[in-house]
């Protein structure tokens, strides 16, 4: 027996409409074929026949009119933009009266390209800028900046439940203009922007992510402070560790500096330091409490000290004994936030500023949520 078997064109003509169809990604559609108009490749489609219904009394119409209309649907790296054209008919009830034009899913009537278009648009505009994707389409960059600003919300994930957040402020004008970020501690996403660096601003960023918090890494700001207890009153505080050890370094520096002044033997000064900068774990029970009676003697002593500076770090340790406390027993830091500002620097100049500052806001959304990854 002969087994007979289908030509090796017909797979190559099957693959090839296999392939056009998922190109086209159109539902419902048939393609008839595809030419090419100049530098333009289009590929004709049309609808299994049917009577579209009246959209306001349901009941069957009558056509009236018709012709082709072509719509933006695709871009391929050797051909550029490809075109699809489908039939537009305007139709009329013969029961209501009502004239109205067919439209098709996920195509805008008056639009010059499809959503799905669009939406791939938009999408190569995160990582660059909207001026280098218009110029790679050969569009206007009122028409990208359009679907971008558009379609770019929908990129973005509206359940925003982070466990730690950390806040932190930016300049948009170097002693002008600055504003509020927070990001999410773990993934480096940032969920919201807010204008200003006061107490409200720090307010209302964080009120984006009260909900599920239950941790706000901040630095040493007064305003900072008020705006998690009020925002977030059952999270937990804590100040960033590079802050913290920035103060009271710069302040044991000095101190050595002033004791090593009045003689040549550093015998106790290197015994106080080696106590104050050792890992508590390796110091003795007797150690600690040394440590202790050397923290208290010494706000008590230069607690209304003249010195504003010496008096500011006495203060920051009655104050912020829990934050500072939480700062080490936390994994927690800002450290990804100081990257993220010089983040959000390079995108400010890459946009040669931003006058919207929503606009501003999503976009630096959308460069740290990773959605191309």
């Amino acid at each position: 027996m002969v087994k007979v078997t289908k030509p090796t064109h017909w797979r190559k003509i099957r693959m090839y409409a296999q392939f056009i169809k998922e190109l086209i990604d159109l539902p419902d559609v048939l393609i008839q074929k595809v030419r090419k108009e100049g530098e333009r490749w289009i590929f004709e489609l049309s609808l299994p026949e049917q009577c579209p219904l009246c959209p306001v009394c349901l009941k069957r119409t009558i056509k009236m009119t018709g012709k082709k209309k072509q719509w933006m649907h695709g871009y391929a790296q050797r051909i550029g933009i490809f075109w699809v054209e489908l039939p537009v008919e305007r139709r009329r009830c013969g029961t209501c009266g009502m004239t109205f034009s067919t439209s098709y899913p996920g195509i805008s009537p008056r639009s010059v390209a499809t959503d799905a278009f669009q939406q791939w648009a938009a999408q190569c505009c995160i990582g660059t800028s909207i001026q280098a994707v218009a110029r790679m389409l050969q569009l206007p960059y009122t028409t990208v900046e359009r679907w971008f600003y558009t379609h770019a919300p929908s990129f973005l994930s509206n359940d925003i439940q982070p466990k730690a957040v950390c806040v932190d402020e930016f300049a948009f004008r170097k002693g002008h203009d600055y504003g509020v970020a927070v990001m999410d501690a773990e993934t480096g996403e940032v969920y919201a922007i807010e204008a200003g660096k006061n107490e409200e601003a720090i307010g209302r960023a964080l009120a984006h992510v009260s909900d599920s918090v239950q941790y706000v890494v901040s630095d040493l700001a007064p305003a900072m402070k008020k705006a998690i207890q009020g925002m977030c009153p059952e999270a937990k505080h804590v100040v960033d560790d590079f802050h913290v050890i920035q103060l009271f370094t710069e302040a044991l520096d000095r101190c050595r500096k002033s004791l090593g002044k009045e003689g040549k033997k550093h015998g106790h000064v290197r015994y106080v330091c080696r106590f104050l900068t050792q890992c508590p774990e390796k110091l003795t029970e007797e150690e600690r409490q040394t440590v202790q009676k050397w923290q208290n003697a010494w706000i008590h002593r230069y607690l209304f000290c003249p010195c504003s500076a010496v008096r500011a770090i006495a203060k920051a340790l009655v104050k912020r004994t829990d934050e500072i406390i939480s700062c080490i027993l936390s994994p927690y830091s800002n450290g990804k936030m100081e990257g993220t500002n010089n983040k959000i620097k390079l995108m400010k100049r890459r946009g040669y500023g931003y006058r919207n500052i929503q606009r501003f806001a999503l976009r630096v959304r959308l460069e740290t949520a990773n959605i191309l990854s």
